[in-house]
């Protein structure tokens, strides 16, 4: 039921749910009766409409994609340059030695 849930929720990135994008369909939930009158659509018409249904998906990520990098490179900061013969600080935290004390570690 999660699943299904899931697949049948539209998506914030796609703005499509993924039942749409793999089947070029939503899937019936109940007695429903179908839009097209014959119940038949040809193959051109489904290539189409998922064709369709993909190039909306890929430009919506797309447009996800450029607002994320955006976003980050307000935040971003240029790395500082280091030559040699420069005293920098290391954060040890991570570090770990065999020694029992951190203090004798050096």
């Amino acid at each position: 039921m999660a699943k299904f849930q899931h697949n049948n929720h539209v998506h914030s990135t796609t703005q499509q749910p993924l039942f749409l994008l793999n089947t070029g369909q939503l899937p019936h939930i109940g007695f429903k009766p179908r839009q097209n009158p014959s119940g038949l659509e040809t193959v051109n018409e489904f290539t189409e409409r998922m064709r369709m249904a993909i190039d909306e998906a890929k430009s919506v990520i797309c447009k996800a994609q450029n607002d994320m990098k955006r976003y980050y490179n307000q935040q971003r900061t240029l790395a500082p340059v280091f030559n040699p013969g420069n005293k920098i600080f290391l954060d040890a935290l991570d570090i770990w030695t065999m020694h029992l004390s951190q203090k004798l570690s050096h």
